[in-house]
């Protein structure tokens, strides 16, 4: 191969600047789990943390009450399977939110 192709002749640049190590770019690996075959495949979230993601990106949403969505946030979550005489099985999430306890007279 001729000289004038060889890649180290193209110009005789350096670049001035350090070397920076740019591992903490790399694509965060603590959310993949490896499947059956030894891939590394993206863990998703549950029924549940989905839900919550989901109301906590609503919660600056236009067209949606703030503070409603924030008491959600607050609210007890919880989720179900539920069985049925058919035997049916389901999956319930249930936020219970605003709870008030009605006072003794």
């Amino acid at each position: 191969m001729p000289d004038e192709f060889n890649m180290k002749n193209l110009h005789n640049y350096t670049n001035p600047s350090e070397k920076q190590d740019l591992a903490h770019l790399e694509a965060n690996t603590d959310d993949l789990e490896t499947d059956k075959h030894g891939f590394k495949i993206k863990k998703y979230p549950n029924g549940l943390e989905s839900v919550r993601k989901s109301v906590d990106n609503c919660v600056n949403l236009a067209g949606l009450d703030k503070r409603l969505m924030e008491e959600l946030l607050k609210g007890e979550w919880n989720h179900y399977t539920t069985f049925n005489s058919r035997g049916e099985t389901g999956k319930k999430i249930v936020i219970e939110y605003d709870v008030n306890v009605k006072k003794e007279t």
